[in-house]
């Protein structure tokens, strides 16, 4: 018997809503500077921090970033110790997770600034980002790692 993998991007979108999971990825946002420090003129320019090391608001960083939690509908699949699990990027460890997506979820910006991702009442650190797909790229996969884990 002959297994063949979808080739269309739809089938591979509808078998991934159909199987997956909501997984939700923690994107760091666009730095805003602090409205006290920056109404005071407190930036320090070499060193990127404000003056006042004690301002109630950013505590002298200066600079506030807000967090953009996405909900994203994800292939999820962890790596047990049953048997090897060797890839063209090398071993994959016990308790390491892969989840997919599909390519278009987040853009390309977003891709890099993902700061964790929570699944399974799990919080989880990114440590590998590949494209996917054959013909064309139509799918993103991470490989993750629980924190405190590595």
């Amino acid at each position: 018997m002959t297994i063949t993998f979808p080739t269309t991007k739809t089938i591979k979108d509808s078998i991934r809503s159909a199987i997956g999971q909501e997984v939700t990825f923690v994107i760091q946002g666009d730095p805003v500077a602090c409205p006290v420090c920056s109404g005071l003129d407190l930036y320090d320019g070499v060193n990127e921090t404000s003056l006042d090391p004690f301002c109630g608001i950013c505590e002298g960083a200066y600079f506030l970033t807000t967090d953009i939690s996405s909900g994203i509908v994800s292939h999820v699949r962890w790596r047990n110790a049953d048997q090897p699990d060797m890839g063209q990027t090398g071993e994959t460890f016990v308790g390491d997770c892969y989840i997919t997506i599909d390519i278009d979820a987040l853009t390309e910006a977003q891709l890099t600034k993902v700061k964790e991702v929570r699944v399974d009442d799990r919080r989880l650190q990114i440590y590998r980002t590949m494209k996917r797909g054959a013909p064309s790229r139509d799918r993103v996969r991470f490989t993750c790692r629980e924190w405190g884990k590595e």
